[in-house]
This record gives structure tokens, sequence and C-alpha cells, in this order.
């Protein structure tokens, strides 16, 4: 992947053999406003800018609000977010120094602020600091403040990070709010969600779309994650989605939504594997990634691709069709067969930048179908598979070089696909950047180990149907 991009996939710096570190970039924290979309972002423990129109096209990053001294206590800044009263924007953040742990009278998480009248210049205000709550909470989470307007209320709520004061091990994650008429002075409220199911709720992002609110976070416990409830109240009870609750698979992290009045998008991470190695785990940080939420008529949340992504994919790169296992027709669209185990055929070859974008159906029975890609070798020795399973309910993304001890996770996420016999497929191939969508489901991912090669197409057990099929560049 062409990292330290300004096209598509946003990156701060060039990628390269020792990242990931602090030179990456993570925890975006979008605000819109008269029709630019400007991410703020963690990087080298600063917050950092870039501007976007479209989130196809970025400018140059420059530095926001600057880390303090090791005597500070936003040694580190972490998470928070921005919001406009009359003309002034204030930026609430988390102020970290770990050196301020178990130190009496310190802290080492408290919340604080910056203001700015263009966007541009900032400055931090000496007067705001919050600590932890310790008489309610726990004394060490306390971070990622997100304001917004409780319409219902009239008033603006804060959610931050907490954790329970006497909460079971991992367990004692809960969302705080605290409220304020004027953004000056604020009073604590409660906690409106405390499940007993996370260490924390970090990078909380509420909001309203129609009826329904809803809340996102991200956590770290069990997986790395970002999740969502949804109520019909900001101040709870929060419902669990029952089929799904994730927008995205395990690379995805930290997501907050930024609204221009009419669309709202879900702007997160993907994480880059620790030494750029496909058997390596995910780390910290990564390249921007961004969906447009869809809200389903029962009001659960889906994503779609950008439409500027889509289109930005523009020119058709040629098929030639040679079927290699099984039995495959290449008459209105292309059709394969293969009862007994695995049949493909190559279609076409790919870019490094390209979307490759189907329609599947499949016969009753079928174990799975789906895109080949990366194909290299004679004897098929490189691929890269999107493969959908529907009896499973999943989307499945696997590679060649998971061999011989390879335990890393599987990379999956569930899509419904019961009850129907065909699905819509895109993906988008940016270097060692994969971003699948099935449907209204995503899973991003990433190859590093393999060219561009060529693409094709696959059914195992059963037949399959691809129309409308296109390699994009």
């Amino acid at each position: 992947m062409k990292q330290g991009s300004r096209y598509r996939f946003y990156m701060h710096e060039a990628e390269r053999g020792d990242m990931p570190g602090p030179d990456t970039c993570g925890d975006f924290m979008p605000f819109f406003h008269q029709g630019v979309y400007h991410l703020f972002y963690l990087h080298k423990y600063c917050v950092y800018e870039v501007a976007t129109t479209d989130f196809v096209h970025y400018g140059e990053p420059r530095l926001a609000i600057p880390c303090g001294s090791p005597e500070d206590q936003d040694w580190h800044i972490g998470t928070g977010s921005v919001v406009e009263r009359e003309g002034v924007f204030h930026f609430y953040y988390t102020g970290f120094n770990e050196s301020n742990r178990d130190c009496a009278g310190k802290h080492e998480q408290v919340l604080m602020r910056a203001v700015s009248t263009d966007l541009v210049h900032w400055e931090k205000d000496a007067s705001y600091c919050v600590t932890p709550d310790t008489e309610h909470y726990g004394g060490l989470h306390w971070r990622d403040p997100q304001v917004f307007w409780n319409d219902r209320e009239r008033e603006y709520w804060m959610a931050v990070t907490a954790t329970e004061k006497d909460g079971d091990h991992n367990r004692g994650g809960c969302t705080h709010i605290m409220k304020s008429s004027d953004l000056q002075s604020w009073r604590p409220g409660t906690a409106i969600y405390a499940p007993g199911t996370f260490a924390t709720h970090e990078c909380h992002d509420i909001f309203q779309m129609g009826e329904w609110w809803y809340m996102i976070f991200s956590n770290y416990t069990r997986w790395w994650e970002t999740r969502y409830r949804m109520a019909n109240s900001p101040a709870g009870p929060w419902i669990t989605p029952a089929a799904d609750d994730m927008f995205d698979g395990r690379a995805f992290y930290a997501a907050k939504t930024v609204s221009n009045g009419t669309n709202r998008y879900l702007v997160g991470w993907q994480a880059i594997r620790s030494g750029m190695d496909d058997k390596k785990p995910y780390q910290w940080g990564g390249s921007a990634l961004v969906h447009e939420l869809v809200q389903r008529p029962d009001g659960t949340l889906g994503v779609k691709p950008v439409q500027a992504l889509a289109e930005s994919y523009r020119r058709a790169r040629p098929q030639a069709a040679v079927a290699h296992r099984g039995t495959w027709t290449f008459q209105n669209g292309v059709c394969g067969s293969e009862p007994y185990g695995f049949g493909w055929a190559e279609v076409g070859s790919m870019r490094e930048a390209c979307m490759v974008k189907a329609k599947l159906r499949w016969a009753p029975g079928t174990l799975a179908c789906g895109l080949m890609l990366h194909i290299g070798g004679p004897r098929l020795e490189k691929w890269c598979q999107v493969r959908l399973e529907p009896a499973r309910n999943r989307v499945v993304f696997d590679r060649s070089n998971k061999f011989d001890g390879d335990q890393m996770f599987i990379e999956e996420r569930y899509v419904s696909l019961a009850g129907t016999n065909e699905a819509e497929v895109k993906v988008f191939v940016n270097g060692n950047a994969i971003i699948i969508y099935v449907n209204d489901t995503a899973l991003a991912t990433r190859a590093y180990d393999y060219e561009p090669g060529g693409c094709g197409i696959f059914v195992e057990h059963g037949e399959a149907e691809f129309l409308e099929l296109d390699i994009l560049e």
C-alpha cells in the first residue's frame, strides 16, 4: 500500500518495516464545518488534523494541539471531540501522564480543553481540568470526552470513559455523563451504561438518527472491536442488537461518526500488522477507513462504501475468463458448478489499486462461493479469498500463506444470508489494504505478501452465478 497517502485511505507517514509505533495515526475525531470534514487524530502523542471534502482527496497534515512536557498533565494527549458554540470551537481531550499513576494528589488521566475561533489555531485552556470522580468511579480510566447536544434536555452532554468503583475485574467499564448549558460550567450526571461486560468503553460517540439514539464505543478486552448500542433516549436503556452489533472486523477500531446534515459517516482506523507481516498481530494505529452508515428499517445499523470512493474507480479492466477446475459457462454472466469440492475460474488481472464487484447467486445447499484475489503461480500457489458461506451467515477472508502452525484468528464477519440466495459484493484493494463489503456489512483486512496478480471466482460444493462482474481501476 502506498502509505503516507493523501488519496483514498489517508495515512500520515510512509509505511515502513518497523511500523507500527507512535508514528502511525489513530483515533480519528471528525468534525464537519462549512463543507469540510476536519479529521483530528492522534500522532506522536499530539493532535494533528487533515481536511477532506469527500474522504478520497486529503490535504496535508498539520499539528493542531501539541503535547506537553513530561511534567505536564498532557504529556501525552488522548482522544476527545470538537463542538462549536457561538463561533468558538471547543476541543475536549484527554491529558495523559503515566508517571502520575499511584502518586498522591495526581492522576494519570484527566479531561482537558483547548479553544479556537478558526479550527486552525488552538489555545489550551489552563482553567479547565476535570479530574476523576473517585467518589463514584474507579480512579484510573477517565478519558475520551465526547460532547454532544442533547436536544431533548436542551443542554450539552459529555460522555466519559470510566469504570465502576467496585466493578468485577475487566468488567467494570461504564459510560459517565457530565452536563452543561453553556460549555463553561459542567456538573456531574450519572452512568448511563454499565453492562458489566467490558473493561472500558473507549472512544464514545453518541448521536441521534431518526427516532433512535446510538452509542458507539470500542473495546480491547476480548477482541479489538468497534460496537454499538441503540436506545429511545440518550439516557438509555441501551439495547444490544441481537444478530450483529459491529460494523467491521477486528482491524477496524476507535471509530466515531460525523454528519454533513444529510449523510452520516463512520471514521475509524484500519490497523497495520506488526512488521508488515501477515503472520503478526494487528497493532495500534494505521490508515483512515471511512464507511457510510446505513439505518435499516428496524433501527439497526449497517455500512456501505463512501460514494466518492466507489466513483474513484472508473476504468474497466479487460476480462479473459479461463476455467481451471469445475464446470463453468461464460454467457449472460458466469456460472460455476462443482458439487464435490472446489472449483474456480480466472477472470482477469488486478492492479495495486482496484475495485472488484459482483452480484452472487447460489443454489440451495451451496457450501461457499466468492472472489479470488492476488492469484499467483501456475498451480495456484498464491491467492486470497473473499468467501461467502450462506449456511453459516458469514463472510471470511482467507489467504494462501496460512499454513503449518499459523494460529491467527479467522478474519470473518456475520452477514445475514439466511432466507436469500444472493448478495452484492464490493472489494476495494489498495496495496496491502483490502476492504470488503457484502450487502451492508464490512470486513477490512490486509494482505502483505502478495503482488496484484490475477482475479478469479470460485464455488465449493454447489453452484453459483456471478453477475455484473467488474474489475475497475
